[in-house]
């Protein structure tokens, strides 16, 4: 047996699945009432409203005090932007 038999081999990135991605400080209105203050990720050339309308039910959401949250679009009642 060789050495190199020895190094695991990692699978080589396939760069048509990342994607770039930007923060946009944004308030988010749940229909409860419930005010988030944070940041979407949205696409280098993409819209927040873009975001907001495309096919994905939820969207990744991180609070300003650096909690992550999975927020279901259909839940959104309004979105603001904010100054970053």
């Amino acid at each position: 047996m060789t050495v190199e038999a020895l190094i695991p081999v990692t699978p080589p990135i396939v760069k048509s699945r990342l994607r770039t991605k930007r923060k946009a400080a944004v308030e988010l209105v749940l229909e409860d009432g419930t005010s988030l203050a944070g940041h979407m990720f949205v696409g280098p050339d993409e819209r927040v409203l873009e975001c907001l309308n495309d096919a994905r039910p939820f969207v990744p959401f991180l609070q300003s005090d650096g909690t992550m949250l999975i927020v279901a679009k259909a839940k959104i009642a309004a979105c603001r932007p904010l100054e970053d």
